[in-house]
């Protein structure tokens, strides 16, 4: 429970109030919940929407990417940013690491920014509750497994280096077998446009790996954001070719 909610006040701005002294390694190892923190952010999201009811899908959804936002502090959507700013920047992997560290906000970095609350803003629209229940659990069910599935991209003795180093097999099957039975729960259709996000995590893992020899922090923030909107295309498309 103590590693729960040591991850709940990393990852999310819900308050908690942890009295006992917490270590270095339950640190680390909390982050292997994930998956369990995004369905808490999903719960979330599913009953602000059930309380947004019948008003207009275009302030609902607008209402829910600001509380998406609000609940996760922007954590990921800043990792986004700046990785954007680093890829594509063209310039060697040292100064890539340099622009990604840069608190400033480049020109990849906000029009990639537009483009994904654009993209949450209309998927939010024409998204069943149960989907945007399901969506934080993808997003950060597939970083995960992509993160036991790398190296750390930096020289540096950091936290993001002991982050990626303390995922592994373990936390990889705990992430898919929890992913996969929230799936089968609510609507196993769901399986498709996941399948679909574990293709894109192993070609967005190449990428990373082709551009900066491993993941970062940041990337794993820009993997849970943009497989998240595309989970949410993919269940609505899967929706409506297939006549579900």
């Amino acid at each position: 429970m103590k590693k729960f909610l040591v991850a709940l006040s990393f990852f999310t701005r819900i308050p908690i109030n942890i009295k006992s002294e917490v270590s270095e390694d339950e640190f680390y190892s909390s982050m292997a919940l994930l998956p369990i923190i995004g369905f808490v952010i999903g719960s979330c999201l599913y009953g602000v929407g059930y309380l947004l009811g019948d008003i207009n899908k275009e302030i609902s959804a607008f209402l829910l990417v600001v509380f998406y936002i609000w609940i996760t502090g922007g954590l990921h959507m800043d990792g986004f940013m700046d990785t954007l700013d680093g890829i594509l920047s063209n310039r060697d992997r040292e100064r890539v690491f340099e622009i990604m560290k840069d608190s400033r906000i480049g020109a990849f970095g906000a029009i990639g920014i537009i483009l994904l609350i654009i993209g949450y803003l209309i998927a939010f629209k024409y998204s069943t509750a149960i989907s945007i229940l399901i969506m934080p659990i993808i997003g950060r069910s597939c970083a995960l497994i992509a993160t036991s599935l790398s190296e750390y991209a930096k020289d540096t003795n950091d936290m993001g280096r002991k982050f990626v180093e303390s995922m592994g097999r373990k936390e990889r099957v705990f992430s898919l077998l929890f992913t996969v039975g929230i799936i089968v729960l609510f609507d196993y259709i769901y399986l498709i446009p996941f399948a679909i996000c574990l293709i894109i995590t192993y070609v967005l893992l190449r990428w990373f790996r082709k551009q900066l020899s491993g993941m970062t922090g940041d990337t794993v923030g820009m993997m849970i954001e943009l497989i998240q909107v595309i989970f949410l295309f993919g269940a609505y498309l899967t929706y409506s070719i297939g006549g579900f």
